[in-house]
């Protein structure tokens, strides 16, 4: 499934920018309260790859946290194969 408003996600977005583009309804971080949402101006690394995903009935974005505060979709656009280096 490709999220309305991702294929305008590329570079880096603000959160205010993503959340303003798309349909998510919530972003997450592993490790930070399930009820804080990161501040409006910090940064996402796109990757050019935002693909949220259904939980709970809305549309969740799984977020990591990247270099100089800012944060990067969770899942990345060409992981590498499990039997790469084989």
């Amino acid at each position: 499934m490709v999220c309305p408003g991702a294929d305008g996600l590329t570079g880096t977005v603000t959160v205010a920018e993503l959340l303003a583009r798309t349909p998510t309804t919530r972003l997450v971080v592993p490790g930070s309260p399930a009820h804080e949402r990161p501040e409006p101006s910090v940064e996402i690394l796109t990757s050019g790859h935002v693909r949220p995903e259904w939980r709970a009935g809305g549309l969740v974005l799984p977020l990591v946290p990247a270099a100089g505060g800012r944060l990067a979709p969770f899942e990345v656009p060409d992981p590498t194969p499990c039997s790469a280096d084989r």
